[in-house]
């Protein structure tokens, strides 16, 4: 599993993310999160098989993306770096998750 992200990197300001869901089966979502640096670690919950989103300010999801169905989250972004990925049980250990630099 994937999250595919293009471009990795924007200018500061009011960011669109346009969210497709290419997977012909599983349903998915993603969450748009700033990291407090470019290594930090996400708060994982090993028993449930996910991030504890509990643990997180998130600046917004996408929920319940059906399969081929679309999406889209409109934040604004301060230079830095953000993680964008999908909490449905298993997806992010499965690597849906990408990183997003924002800069001045």
């Amino acid at each position: 599993m994937t999250l595919t992200l293009e471009p990795v990197s924007v200018k500061a300001g009011e960011v669109t993310f346009m969210v497709k869901n290419a997977d012909p089966i599983d349903e998915h979502e993603m969450n748009l999160m700033r990291l407090k640096s470019a290594d930090q670690k996400l708060p994982f919950n090993a028993k449930k098989n996910h991030v504890d989103e509990s643990q997180l300010k998130t600046l917004g999801e996408v929920e319940d993306i059906k399969p081929g169905a679309s999406g889209k989250l409109t934040a604004t972004l301060k230079p830095g770096t953000y993680m964008l990925f999908c909490n449905i049980k298993g997806h992010y250990k499965a690597g849906m998750h990408n990183t997003l630099t924002v800069t001045k």
